[in-house]
């Protein structure tokens, strides 16, 4: 790795715009791959409100529209996904990645995503490179193209390789990109295992995404609308998710875990200041959203370990229903 490390970022929406913030702060050079905001970053960068970071302006060393854009000679030390995942999409991440990462074993691929079972078919495609899952809390919204809304100082990126038995070279990549987003302000762990972390985090996607996708309401104005109906739906699919963590072996992810997580929308609808989560922003937004990574993943992973899992099968077959129609993919 070079003095100033050479980054890419892949989908520079609101996470990935303030993580370019942060990684430009720590010393990299970052290229981004604007798609949707191509025309306003590369003329007048990102304007970034944070009540952690303050008013920014700024732009990315290099602005690119796709990674067929990038000089092929150029090896990044990483790439850092932070696009939407969707499994199952053509053309995949992984074939989206290759014109960068072909010939380039030793560019650390960081999945800055939503979701579970994520990671094994970048792994597979780029068997060489290290892998390195990120479970995100940043709460954060593009109001309009270039300008960033961060509604709350939390900034929190928890890394871990993939798999957890990586080779010293990948956690090695892995504790030098603690190191940079710590660096750049934010705060990042890394963990043993990571998976107990993406888990931890299902717990709140699972439940308070598609619930405010399908009702569009925040998490906090949720609560308020049906009590005790609306409580028991959140926390009846947070215990199906605890219920399939147990039933794969996945430690930490149990009803103590839960209680932490339903306590940040039960705070919220007291205090008036409910979230409205990435779900909810897409489809306001009329963009797709996580179904298969976040929920579509969790429910087949649950017939086939034998988990009873009624709501979250429930709201993912809603919520695939208005991705589908937002698709245009049915009348």
């Amino acid at each position: 790795m070079t003095a100033s490390p050479s980054i890419l970022v892949f989908g520079v929406g609101s996470v990935g715009a303030i993580y370019l913030h942060q990684l430009q702060c720590a010393g990299c050079t970052v290229t981004a791959v604007c798609r949707s905001n191509y025309d306003v970053v590369a003329h007048h960068g990102f304007t970034l409100r944070s009540p952690r970071f303050g008013t920014v302006t700024y732009r990315p060393d290099h602005t690119v529209r796709s990674v067929h854009d990038c000089p092929r000679d150029t090896e990044y030390d990483y790439v850092l996904v932070t696009a939407k995942a969707f499994p199952g999409r053509t053309p995949s991440l992984a074939d989206q990645l290759r014109p960068v990462l072909e010939n380039h074993p030793n560019t650390a691929i960081v999945l800055a995503q939503n979701g579970i079972d994520i990671e094994k078919d970048i792994a597979d495609a780029f068997p060489s490179n290290p892998v390195i899952s990120g479970v995100v809390y940043l709460p954060t919204v593009q109001t309009e193209a270039g300008v960033i809304d961060h509604a709350e100082p939390l900034d929190l990126l928890e890394l871990g390789t993939y798999p957890a038995r990586a080779p010293e070279e990948h956690t090695w990549a892995a504790k030098k990109f603690v190191e940079l987003m710590i660096k750049g302000g934010g705060d990042a762990v890394l963990f043993e295992d990571i998976q107990e972390a993406r888990w931890a985090k299902l717990l709140l996607n699972a439940a308070w995404n598609p619930i405010c996708a399908l009702s569009l309401c925040t998490d906090g104005g949720f609560l308020l609308t049906s009590e005790p109906f609306a409580r028991d739906l959140a926390w009846g699919i947070m215990m199906e998710i605890v219920a399939l963590a147990r039933a794969v072996g996945i430690a930490g992810v149990d009803e103590e875990a839960a209680k932490k997580r339903f306590a940040l929308a039960e705070r919220r609808a007291k205090e008036g200041t409910g979230r409205e989560m990435s779900m909810l922003q897409d489809v306001n937004m009329g963009r797709p959203f996580e179904v298969e990574a976040i929920m579509g993943n969790a429910v087949r992973l649950g017939r086939k370990c034998g988990v009873s899992m009624p709501r979250l099968e429930t709201v993912y077959a809603l919520a695939k229903g208005r991705l589908d129609v937002l698709m245009g993919c049915r009348v």
